[in-house]
């Protein structure tokens, strides 16, 4: 076996090595694909334009041509993660993130192994080149397209992965998902739920780290209202809990974000759909208590104007309404939000 060195004086095996390991992939035997791909890792890391080359080449063909297409896209997302910006080739970038989403938009399933390395692999060219990444996921952002779900959870996973570089691009993806919102079926909608939830989440993590960078201008702020009266009218009350529990989530995330005056005529509803989880079981009673909590963060704590909820209803509700509901919300889940309401009813006391 030939072998080349590296910068480090770490031997490199030869192109043909390479493209034996990337075939090996493919091989029947699950101890032959993991080995391989710890090998292909490895080398990746001291030379990954070689690795992408290799994988490049047997990636043409798709799933129908090669057997592991999973495997090929998580050697691929790691060697483009450990690319030295000097080598960040755009063409070459764009190429790859061509292949991942060719194969995305040619199968109508959901949260594969292969689609989840796609997403991988799209999300680490996004973290060096965001704008080629995130233009590429735009072209198939129609209500028409099969991948439309797909496309969206890789922008949730591009926020979750980079905030940073996510954030800045949040109105560029709003003014494209806002449109078909509303023709989301059922069986989407958690999806849809939970990229909402991810994208606020960046949206607050960029908050805490740059104070000074306003990125919520007034297009922003119209397009996420738009969106949480949707979520809180139609998504909230459907029959399916899953969606029902994903859009408490994700409206959770959401409060800090709009208006002030949207989010107090919005808590007759909100808070029944969060208290309304309680009764289920204690995942769910997890999710309401993280979004019980936010909900409390903006409506008692804010800087901006008096509390927004009645804190001694909001206890009575608790203690003599719904017996069940309290059991869970003072549960040690829940003992940061107990904290909260207390303090802020200690607060409006000395007032």
């Amino acid at each position: 076996m030939h072998m080349a060195s590296s910068s480090s004086g770490i031997s490199i095996p030869a192109p043909e090595a390479v493209q034996f390991l990337v075939s090996s992939l493919a091989d029947e035997s699950p101890i032959v694909r993991e080995a391989s791909m710890a090998s292909l890792k490895d080398i990746a890391a001291l030379n990954p334009l070689l690795v992408l080359d290799c994988c490049l080449a047997v990636s043409r063909g798709g799933r129908r041509r090669f057997g592991n297409m999973a495997g090929i896209f998580q050697v691929m997302a790691f060697a483009v993660r450990a690319l030295d910006e000097n080598d960040i080739d755009p063409a070459f970038m764009s190429k790859l993130s061509r292949i991942a989403t060719a194969e995305m938009i040619s199968s109508k399933e959901l949260n594969t192994d292969w689609q989840r390395a796609a997403s991988a692999l799209l999300v680490s060219i996004g973290s060096h080149l965001p704008d080629l990444m995130m233009e590429e996921i735009f072209l198939y952002l129609s209500g028409t397209n099969s991948a439309l779900p797909a496309m969206v959870q890789i922008l949730a996973d591009f926020a979750s992965a980079d905030a940073l570089q996510f954030t800045p691009r949040l109105k560029g993806v709003l003014v494209r998902v806002l449109p078909i919102l509303g023709n989301i079926r059922d069986v989407h909608r958690p999806i849809f739920a939970n990229a909402f939830k991810c994208w606020c989440q960046a949206a607050w993590q960029y908050s805490v780290d740059f104070p000074s960078h306003s990125f919520l201008d007034g297009d922003i702020m119209s397009f996420l209202n738009s969106a949480f009266e949707l979520l809180l009218r139609v998504w909230a009350t459907s029959r399916d809990l899953k969606v029902r529990v994903s859009t408490v989530d994700a409206l959770g995330q959401m409060v800090g974000l709009i208006t002030r005056s949207q989010l107090k005529g919005a808590l007759p509803k909100l808070v029944p759909s969060i208290l309304e989880l309680y009764k289920k079981d204690q995942d769910t009673a997890l999710v309401a208590t993280c979004s019980l909590h936010n909900l409390l963060n903006a409506s008692l704590l804010s800087e901006t104007g008096p509390p927004l909820l009645d804190v001694e209803v909001l206890l009575l509700f608790f203690f003599f309404n719904s017996p069940q509901i309290s059991i869970h919300f003072f549960s040690r889940f829940s003992f940061d939000v107990l904290v909260l309401i207390l303090v802020v009813f200690n607060q409006l006391q000395i007032c």
